[in-house]
């Protein structure tokens, strides 16, 4: 798990909606961005180790 927590700097009046890149869930304000997948957003670190998890078995071949 390699990254940081960024908080998003939007307008209040902003009706634009951001979600996670991996499950979908909507983020408010403070998102995780992963060294791994840069410029993907993540609800937090947990999405992306799951999503590094998938890659890495999917990768492997492993069932």
């Amino acid at each position: 798990m390699s990254g940081q927590q960024h908080i998003l700097e939007i307008p209040w009046h902003e009706t634009r909606i951001l979600n996670c890149f991996f499950c979908g869930r909507m983020i408010s304000r403070i998102y995780w961005e992963d060294d791994e997948f840069p410029d993907k957003k993540f609800c937090e670190a947990s999405c992306a180790d799951v999503k590094r998890s998938l890659i890495n078995h999917a990768q492997t071949g492993a069932q």
